[in-house]
Order: structure tokens, then sequence, then C-alpha cells
């Protein structure tokens, strides 16, 4: 795993601008509707109970920020809701395989939306920080687009992706267009209180909770944690 982050870390000045081209299948909620730009959802999992996980949250690992996003251990915590922003501005729902920023919300002491960016501690491990911001897709903004894949056919769970583009070499004169590699989202790495922050792994890993799921908030949603 050590040596796979660190050809990851090697490769992550290959990224390009996400593209604004969505995909045909809408990504649902828990209900079977239509995932909304711009709504807010808890992120939860398809197991149950002890087969599951909680919600998400983002807390600091030293000082005060950035924040790092983590997994609540107990089932029981449904964490933050989080919002999905697609590249495509027109975009009403959202979409699998499209590029999607994703935000907590507003954070008055880090001063920032709470947009979710992919960081390197340097030594080839990867987490998801807070200190991203929403649209401008360009070059300058690569690690703050992810995207949504399919878990387990006909649950409505997901998988939520990160995309690196590796460069291929030309050969017999002739230039080959980048290959497309992606990896996924789990809770890998300790961190404060009861979370487990985010991380890469290899996309075809199998996902320990089923995958990801989304409830939507409304009127009668309720939260039970105190966590960003």
């Amino acid at each position: 795993m050590a040596n796979h982050l660190l050809l990851l870390a090697a490769t992550i000045l290959f990224l390009s601008p996400p593209t604004v081209t969505a995909a045909d299948s809408v990504v649902l909620d828990m209900d079977g509707n239509p995932v909304e730009a711009g709504s807010r959802y808890y992120v939860q999992t398809l197991g149950s109970r002890g087969a599951s996980r909680g919600g998400l949250a983002a807390e600091p690992l030293s000082g005060i920020c950035p924040l790092y996003v983590g997994q609540h251990r107990s089932w029981t915590n449904q964490g933050r809701p989080i919002t999905f922003y697609p590249a495509d501005p027109s975009q009403k729902n959202i979409t699998l395989s499209s590029d999607v920023n994703i935000a907590f919300g507003l954070n008055g002491l880090c001063r920032n939306q709470g947009v979710w960016q992919l960081t390197s501690n340097g030594d080839g491990v990867f987490y998801v920080t807070t200190n991203g911001e929403i649209g401008n897709p360009g070059a300058e903004t690569f690690t703050n687009w992810f995207k949504l894949e399919e878990a387990l056919p006909g649950t409505n769970s997901y998988k939520i992706v990160y995309c690196f583009l590796v460069p291929v070499p030309a050969g017999n004169g002739k230039s080959h267009p980048d290959s497309e590699y992606c990896e996924q989202l789990d809770a890998t790495l300790p961190g404060p209180w009861d979370l487990s922050l985010l991380s890469l792994v290899p996309i075809d890993n199998p996902l320990p909770f089923f995958g990801f799921v989304f409830k939507k908030v409304t009127s009668t949603t309720t939260a039970t944690s105190s966590s960003y």
C-alpha cells in the first residue's frame, strides 16, 4: 500500500481539470429519489447496526484548521450533512461519473465553505480536508473534484471516488490519450474522537459497510452529532 500511495503522489502533477459532461445515470438517495444539486444529505452506510458505520464529520488534527473529514465509528451517529455541487452549474441532479464538489457548509471558525479537498501529507498518504472551493473547474482546483460510482447494483449505494490522469508514453511516433486512474474513499486512518479519517484505497476493494447511501435532510430530520 505504501508504494501504491507513493505512486499516486508521483502522478498527482498529471491531473487534469474536471470535465462538465454528465453521465446519464442519476444518483438516487435512500428513498429512490434523484440526489439534487444544492440540497443537503446525510452520508450513511448500507449496512445496518454492527455491519454499518456512522455518518461523516470533520475535526482538526492539530491546531484549529484545516478540518479533516472522517466517518464516525458508531452507527448511531449520523454526522453532519453534505451538499453536492456539480461542475456543470446547470445540472439539477447528480449523476454517476460526473465531477462534483462536496461540502459540509459554511464554517465560521475556519472561514470557509467546508469544501472537500484531497490533501497529501508529503509522504504519499492522502487525506480529505475542508479547505477547498466550489466551482471554477481548472488545473488550480483539481484536488476539489470527486465522483460517485455505483457500489452494489440495485441498492442505491455508492463509492466516493477520486480520479488521477496518468500519462501514457508515446510509442512508434504516435501519441496516446492519458489513462484515467481512480481510487475510492474509505475510513482507514485513525482520527480524533470516534472518527476514522477518509483516505484513498483501490477502487475494487470491497467496502466493509457495502457502500455509501444518502439521506436527504428535511424539516423532520434530526441531527445526532455536534461535530462540524
